[in-house]
């Protein structure tokens, strides 16, 4: 066996190209903690990277706290002179009759008045026991304001595109107090009605609120209505493309 022998200018140039490893090494760690945090900022803000969802003031902005003598309900912004709402909410008033708006999450917190524009007709009695599900296929209508430069309205989708466990966002005004709440279409039917089952959480005062597709923030549906007392947690949005189609239907167009 030959033992290799190293020499006094071997140690010192091995112990030179350590230290320069390690200084390169310093260098190198140093640099990735300061461009780290850059990358990660414009790779969230240009979306190179998935974050975790935010409810955006773009969907909030335009939904209205609706006042009709006394009762609330919710209302949402179309275009800047227009807005969806559930019929019900208005069952006795009459067109061109006014009616209170309060964009509470508005940045100047707009208040104003509407008119009572357009409501759909139905042959369906409302129950004292009930409201029959019939009822809620036509259960909307159209309020008129003055233009609103300032809030951008809602886009409106398309229901047909959206699929049983599709997440929704509903935004309103329960008990009139503001809400926004994320849940699920159980299904695209409710008692063999073309109606949207929902499992997200509404209450009275959310009817007229707008049905969003989490995926993409237009909106599907409208809120008209819950299940009752014997199928707690389920509730009921009228279809977007129903109420585009019965509008057309009328020869209103927005």
């Amino acid at each position: 066996m030959i033992n290799k022998i190293v020499t006094p200018s071997a140690k010192l140039d091995l112990a030179k190209k350590t230290r320069n490893q390690l200084k390169w090494h310093n260098v190198v760690f140093i640099i990735s903690l300061l461009v780290f945090p850059i990358l990660s900022y414009f790779a969230f803000q240009l979306k190179w990277v998935n974050s975790k969802p935010e409810f955006s003031n773009d969907i909030e902005a335009p939904v209205a706290k609706l006042v009709v003598d006394g009762t609330v309900g919710t209302a949402f912004l179309v275009n800047s002179t227009t807005l969806l709402t559930a019929r019900h909410m208005i069952m006795n008033k009459n067109i061109g009759d006014k009616v209170d708006l309060f964009f509470e999450k508005s940045k100047t917190q707009l208040q104003t008045t509407a008119t009572i524009k357009f409501i759909t007709k139905t042959n369906v009695q409302v129950q004292a026991q009930g409201v029959p599900f019939e009822y809620f296929l036509t259960d909307f209508a159209l309020l008129s304001v003055p233009e609103i430069t300032d809030i951008q309205p809602l886009n409106l989708g398309s229901s047909a595109n959206a699929k049983n466990l599709d997440e929704v966002i509903l935004v309103g005004y329960p008990q009139g107090d503001y809400s926004i709440t994320k849940g699920n279409i159980n299904s695209d039917k409710y008692q063999g009605f073309n109606l949207f089952k929902l499992d997200a959480t509404a209450n009275p005062g959310n009817s007229g609120g707008p049905c969003i597709s989490k995926a993409d923030n237009t909106v599907i549906g409208i809120l008209v209505g819950g299940s009752g007392r014997f199928a707690q947690g389920e509730n009921v949005a009228v279809k977007i493309d129903d109420v585009i189609k019965i509008l057309k239907q009328a020869g209103i167009k927005f």
